[in-house]
């Protein structure tokens, strides 16, 4: 009988190897969900519709506020003006992830290739998430920039903390993708209605996460919905991170600390929800067979 300590030998560089593979399924995940994204131009052209449709969104809404509220300068714009500039990474996680298995299944017809080929699904749905977040993100520069240039949104090296500003990043992409795998979850279930759900859900996000107005506005039981999403807690400690202790707040009397660690209470929750979902999803879908079905959509 072997001893423990063989065992263990050689159960560690068995879970380093399936590490190995992983990493490396999301690498070239990513690669792929890039040139899927970005090859039918040239890389200018695409880095110019990379900017200028988040750009211009962040316009429009710029004029709608200042018609409506009357107000063109300050924390108040600079509020809606960070919101219209990170949420496109929140629908980027979004549709990466449906993008991986509808556009697999229906347009390219590989899904079945790709799910059957010795890697990990998961990896390759994370990594094609991610690439449509890296393409989100040569944005969100930009936008600052004009933001504060043009707009004169309060931004300077003195109300910026960069290691709170990592964090809330960081757990905002964690919680990005597994908003992004319980949505394809969904979409394992259902045909080329599918392609919607991104935006249909990122829309709705959008008006209950405070995007562009604080969430204490909001109805009392829309208010509360709104706390339970970690994309509340995301967009506040990123606005905190830039504007400093003078930019508008949703929640002025919750400290910076309390704000991140409800940002991370919640972005692990929604991550162990979004593996027991997606894990119930593919069983469901393997045992009725429509894993692989095409709608011919």
């Amino acid at each position: 009988m072997p001893a423990v300590g063989d065992v263990v030998e050689r159960g560690a560089p068995a879970r380093i190897g399936r590490l190995r593979r992983w990493t490396r399924t999301l690498r070239v995940a990513w690669w792929l969900g890039w040139q899927v994204e970005s090859n039918w131009t040239d890389p200018l052209r695409f880095f110019t519709y990379a900017v200028a449709r988040p750009l211009g969104g962040a316009l429009i809404l710029y004029f709608m506020y200042r018609v409506v509220a009357g107000v063109g300068r300050g924390a108040a714009v600079g509020f809606f003006v960070i919101g219209a500039a990170f949420w496109p990474l929140v629908v980027g996680g979004m549709f990466g992830m449906v993008l991986g298995v509808i556009g697999d299944r229906e347009h390219w017809r590989t899904l079945r290739y790709i799910y059957t080929a010795p890697i990990s699904w998961r990896a390759y749905l994370i990594g094609r998430a991610l690439a449509q977040q890296t393409s989100s993100l040569a944005a969100v520069p930009i936008t600052l920039v004009f933001g504060i240039f043009v707009l004169q949104i309060p931004i300077s090296p003195g109300t910026v903390r960069p290691a709170l500003l990592t964090a809330a990043l960081a757990l905002g992409i964690v919680s990005a993708i597994a908003m992004g795998t319980l949505v394809v979850s969904a979409a394992l279930s259902i045909s080329g209605e599918a392609w919607r759900m991104p935006e249909a859900i990122g829309a709705a996000l959008y008006l209950l996460c405070g995007v562009i107005f604080p969430v204490q506005v909001l109805p009392g039981a829309l208010r509360t919905a709104s706390e339970a999403f970690p994309f509340t807690w995301w967009l506040e400690a990123v606005r905190r991170a830039l504007l400093g202790p003078g930019g508008v707040r949703s929640f002025p009397a919750i400290g910076d600390g309390a704000v991140l660690a409800r940002l991370a209470l919640l972005a692990a929750a929604w991550s162990v929800a979004a593996i027991l979902v997606f894990g119930f999803a593919e069983r469901r879908a393997r045992r009725l067979g429509i894993l692989d079905r095409e709608s011919a959509f």
